[in-house]
């Protein structure tokens, strides 16, 4: 059975980018429905693109969570054995409708679970994962396509879910596939395949990467934890909720006293990429 951040997916919802691996943490059972899922006059913590437009609202409701991401969809999250995620498509976009469901309501879900969920792409090197965080425009799906075309497996583009339940904290892969940006400034996106050479295992975290704004050359510098928290904090995928945002910012605190982390910033010039995202891995704490 095909898995989705280590759970077994068994859905009803079409889902062409999941893992081939078998998962090991559980199963998530994901059905569609057309049930009315969300109330705009309901009270919900909305998160908006910068012009006001509506991206994202959520509601917390009956020991689950409603995730309204107009107009593509809304889902219905319940935590348990197995998770749950109820699907109601508003948008005919398979395409969209699939990274919603993975860089929204999955995430969130595994969120709610109790795993430090980030905006972030992810590949591994050595055995090991790197997790690039920071906002849009800053290269994590660029820097993972690039890397990929240079042997390692990425583990993830758009959200990464990491357990903190063992000794060692795990990402574990998500949707395959790299949803790339064009550059003529529109949200639109094509999916290009995996540019890496296999489908990745979960791997122990080896640090965690913050990029910032671009400049004229490749830079890096190491973070203390107090920094590094507070620059990843607006990373942190929660539901919005008081109790959600505490957990997920002490799993982030917690993840931080074991794991090294570091603000990089790319070269503005593109073609120096691919050199530059092989100089990150190398400057990088060792992952050994």
């Amino acid at each position: 059975m095909p898995s989705l951040f280590g759970y077994e997916v068994e859905s009803d919802l079409p889902l062409r980018r999941l893992n081939q691996a078998p998962g090991t943490r559980g199963r998530l059972v994901v059905e569609t429905t057309t049930e009315r899922l969300f109330d705009p006059t309901e009270p919900a913590h909305t998160v908006r693109f910068p012009g006001g437009q509506l991206f994202m609202a959520t509601a917390e409701r009956d020991g689950g969570c409603v995730v309204h991401v107009p107009p593509t969809a809304t889902f219905m999250l319940r935590t348990g054995d197995p998770l749950r995620i109820a699907v109601k498509p508003d948008k005919d976009d398979s395409g969209l409708l699939e990274h919603r469901f993975v860089s929204a309501a999955a995430c969130m879900l595994l969120s709610m679970c109790g795993d430090v969920v980030l905006h972030a792409s992810a590949v591994e090197s050595g055995g090991r994962a790197v997790v690039f965080c920071g906002k849009t425009g800053r290269g994590k799906s660029t820097l993972a396509r690039a890397l990929g075309g240079l042997g390692h497996p990425v583990l993830s583009e758009d959200g990464i879910a990491i357990s903190i339940s063992g000794q060692d904290p795990t990402a574990f892969p998500g949707a395959r596939g790299i949803r790339i940006r064009g550059t003529d400034g529109s949200r639109g996106a094509k999916l290009v395949p995996d540019p890496g050479p296999a489908e990745p295992a979960p791997s122990p975290l080896a640090t965690l990467v913050v990029l910032g704004e671009r400049g004229p050359a490749l830079s890096t510098e190491m973070l203390e934890p107090p920094r590094a928290l507070a620059l990843l904090t607006s990373e942190l995928v929660h539901t919005g909720g008081r109790e959600s945002i505490a957990t997920a910012f002490g799993g982030l605190a917690k993840l931080l006293h074991s794991v090294p982390a570091v603000a990089v910033s790319l070269p503005d010039d593109l073609t120096a990429l691919p050199n530059a995202a092989k100089k990150v891995l190398d400057t990088l704490p060792d992952r050994g």
